[in-house]
This record gives C-alpha cells, structure tokens and sequence, in this order.
C-alpha cells in the first residue's frame, strides 16, 4: 500500500511539472563571479542593472552571458546585441547563446557612455518564416560603469 502511494505521488508531481510553464533565463557574470540572473517570467519595468567596477575592466577576465532558452530553439537565430541610451546599436553578435567578452572589449563598449542596454532576440532560420514574424527584443540587462 505505501508502495503504490508513493507511485501515484511521483506521478502526480511529474504530471504537474510537465504542466508548469517554464521561461527564457539568462545569467550574468564578471571575473567567475556571478552578478545577477534574470528571466522573463513577467515584463517588467525594472532596467536589470548590473554595475561593472572600473578597476575590475582594466585587468584580466571576462564578462560573460549565459542565456538559457525555455524550449529548443535549433531552427532559430538567437542574437545578443548591445545599444546606447539613444537606442543605437554598439556591436551584435549572431547565432549564440553564451557570450564571452574580455574585459578589454567590454570596457571599448562602455567606453564614453553612461549605461548600455544589452538586448537579445532570435530569428528563424527559414527566411520565409523570418518575413512573417515580428520581432521582439527581450532586455537582459543594463550595464553601468562605475
């Protein structure tokens, strides 16, 4: 008897977790540290700041972003894009989902500008398909130099 309620009890909590919605997640790391995970449970109207120290961009390590996509997405174009606070594009980079910069590259980034807003959007592969669809950028992140 305690056999059988323990199957039903696994069952049961199978069933409701191949039910539960899952979401996009990304998380956001500086020197192997990590700095903060996000995911777009909800729109929000928070930024996601991320605060990158000076001191820490001018030596070596890397800032990386580790995006993690809620279903397989083999037949689309995953693109993580950087953009200024007049929503003008600094640099994109094509078919990823871990981004790895050094430090070096991401101070030439922030270099002159008070916040970069880091953005990500995918795109199907088929162009056919990629005509028809609308494109929505998914904010991970806002980036400030202090």
């Amino acid at each position: 008897m305690h056999k059988l309620l323990f199957y039903i009890l696994i069952l049961f909590t199978q069933i409701v977790q191949a039910h539960s919605k899952s979401y996009d997640s990304w998380e956001v790391f500086h020197n192997r540290k990590e700095v903060s995970k996000f995911n777009n449970k909800k729109e929000t109207t928070d930024e996601r700041k991320v605060v990158l120290l000076n001191r820490f961009l001018e030596g070596p390590g890397f800032f990386i972003i580790e995006y993690t996509p809620a279903a397989e997405q083999s037949e689309w174009i995953r693109t993580i894009g950087f953009f200024d606070s007049t929503d003008k594009p600094i640099r994109e980079f094509n078919n990823t989902l871990f981004l790895r910069l050094h430090n070096s590259e991401i101070a030439g980034i922030m270099e002159g500008r008070e916040k970069v807003r880091v953005y990500s959007w995918a795109v199907p592969k088929d162009p056919a398909v990629a005509a028809t669809i609308r494109i929505r950028r998914i904010l991970l992140c806002t980036l400030y130099t202090r």
